[in-house]
């Protein structure tokens, strides 16, 4: 339907990734082509010259990555996605490779860049799995700040960003972690991209700034124009452009409502009860990675951090952490929630992540491989240095330490072997330990009373147990549609280890995104879960859906989910 000014209003659909509303203008980023340097080849006599030429332009983009990270006071995962581009541009290696490539060729550098990258793309595009695929977008963004650099043109990207007067809807076809970080994200209402993938670093900078934003949406930035009005629903994954008075109307008062909400939890920075409307308790908490993000979390209001991913930490640094260094990260995460408890998973390495400065190895499937709780029984010193640090840390206050990837009871009774070993090295008291296992692999969920014996809290990965139970890799694009963390099987499954914790008297949490999405939020305290966790944003949002609620409608909603299995 068009309007006075000639502009059809138009409905779409993407996968949201950091969930909100907003509602604003459209900018459309266009990233700047290079193309053009794929046929700009020209001989060079002096090759020695033109390397120098390059060591000089790879200087000048060590000292740009170095102020974004400083400038935009980046921390924990975020921080890590520009340290790992350091230290491809410090390896000794990229370099000399580059300098044999120019010997060899004898032609400038800006076409030996360019022809390089291009060969690295079609190495990684043939890789079946998704995450890796998307790690190319970060070598990628190296390679072209050095070409921008050789071409003294790199000043020119940020000039859009500089003339934005007020917040935008900012809308690209594709976008790249230092394209995020050139932006003042006050400036930012939401993001919609083209493309995309929702384990990306983008997906992880948006997350963890709270900014709505939205993937998958062919075709949108040819289709918006610059000032268009743009709805994005980041909760259900909807975009309407150029929107009736109307529909802006009903999404002013959710916008509203959600800014209200947030607006008063950081006035406050006080923890804020949470419970149906007919008085059941619900306990939400933070998933976090760093010490930014504890803040964040308490600006939420938090009840506590239900997962701290230790491996962030550790990713975060340059060198493997002293276990001084790392009881301090806990220590000062301690010092914010007072007595409100800590959860810290142990290291979850392997698959996706693994330490620059301990190596790596090859595995067919490593999603199914050396994960989690495999890994440190590989690497017994790391896990032991680990331990230590997190025992010393409850001496503090609350701790509950989660074993991942747990398979089989025997992963449980052989980390409890090494966890005592340490906690008697240590003197720390037992009775002020709390051990707990991830419940993300069926093996585990669907066996859950066989577990109680051994631990005081379970904490259920939506995410990775829908991987393994429909045989969906998160990494893989292709099976997106199977991995339905709402699906009756999950839910049902979700169901039982509730009650499954509650005849015992022990705490089941969740984890998962389902947790940070209010209506998935809804349905899970309709199954019986009482403590939820999620990124820090969410908070507001799942509290008010929550508070709004009563436990009567919350059960009938769950047993019509839950229809579909009987």
């Amino acid at each position: 339907m068009a309007d006075e000014m000639g502009k059809f209003s138009l409905m779409l659909s993407g996968e949201p990734i950091s969930s909100g509303v907003a509602i604003g203008e459209a900018f459309i980023f266009r990233h700047i082509h290079l193309d053009a340097l794929e046929k700009i080849r020209f001989p060079i006599d002096d090759t020695l010259k033109e390397f120098e030429r390059l060591e000089g332009v790879v200087m000048v983009t060590v000292t740009q990555l170095r102020e974004i990270i400083e400038q935009k006071n980046l921390s924990g995962a975020v921080s890590e996605i520009f340290q790992v581009q350091l230290r491809i541009l410090q390896d000794a290696g990229f370099l000399q490779e580059l300098k044999s490539m120019l010997d060899t060729q004898k032609v400038n550098i800006e076409y030996v860049l360019f022809n390089q990258i291009k060969k690295i793309e079609e190495k990684f595009n043939s890789l079946e799995n998704e995450l890796l695929r998307t790690r190319f977008l970060d070598i990628q963004d190296v390679y072209y700040r050095i070409l921008r650099n050789c071409l003294e043109i790199e000043h020119v990207r940020s000039n859009p960003f500089k003339r934005l007067q007020s917040p935008v809807i900012f809308i690209a076809q594709t976008l790249l972690p230092s394209d995020l970080a050139l932006l003042d994200h006050s400036k930012l209402l939401g993001i919609l991209i083209e493309e995309g993938s929702s384990v990306s670093h983008v997906a992880i900078i948006a997350k963890m700034l709270g900014i709505p934003a939205i993937i998958k949406i062919p075709g949108i930035s040819s289709i918006v124009r610059a000032h268009d009005t743009v709805i994005m629903d980041a909760i259900k994954g909807a975009i309407i452009l150029n929107p009736s008075e109307s529909a802006i109307g009903s999404y002013t008062q959710i916008e509203r409502g959600i800014f209200s909400t947030q607006t008063k939890i950081v006035k406050r920075r006080k923890f804020a009860e949470c419970a149906t409307r007919d008085g059941v308790p619900v306990t939400l908490e933070a998933n976090i990675g760093s010490l930014k993000e504890a803040h964040e979390a308490l600006d939420c209001g938090a009840a506590g951090i239900g997962l701290l991913r230790s491996e962030l930490f550790y990713l975060s640094q340059p060198e493997r952490p002293t276990i001084e260094e790392e009881f301090d990260f806990y220590a000062k995460v301690l010092s914010l929630f007072k007595n409100r408890p800590v959860t810290i998973r142990l290291l979850d390495l392997g698959a996706d992540k693994s330490l620059p400065y301990l190596g790596s190895f090859e595995e067919e499937n490593p999603q199914l491989g050396i994960r989690g709780i495999r890994y440190l029984f590989r690497n017994r010193d790391l896990f032991h240095h680990h331990l230590k640090s997190v025992m010393r840390t409850s001496a503090m206050g609350t701790v509950r330490m989660l074993i991942p990837f747990v398979a089989m009871e025997d992963d449980v009774t052989q980390a409890l072997r090494e966890i005592d070993a340490v906690r008697i090295q240590e003197h720390v008291d037992p009775g002020g330990l709390h051990v707990g296992i991830m419940a993300e692999v069926p093996s585990v969920a669907l066996s859950i009373g066989r577990f109680w014996r051994y631990v005081d809290f379970v904490n259920i990965g939506t995410n990775d147990l829908a991987q393994y139970l429909f045989a969906a890799s998160r990494e893989d694009g292709n099976v997106e549609r199977y991995r339905q963390t709402s699906h009756p099987v999950i839910l049902k499954l979700l169901a039982d280890c509730a009650a499954s914790g509650k005849r015992v008297g022990k705490s089941v949490s969740v984890c998962g995104e389902l947790a940070a999405d209010p209506e998935g939020a809804l349905l899970l305290v309709g199954l019986g879960i009482r403590l939820l966790s999620m990124q820090p944003s969410s908070i507001p949002l799942v509290r008010k859906a929550v508070n709004e609620s009563s436990m009567k409608d919350l059960r009938r909603m769950a047993k019509k989910a839950l229809a579909y299995i009987d």
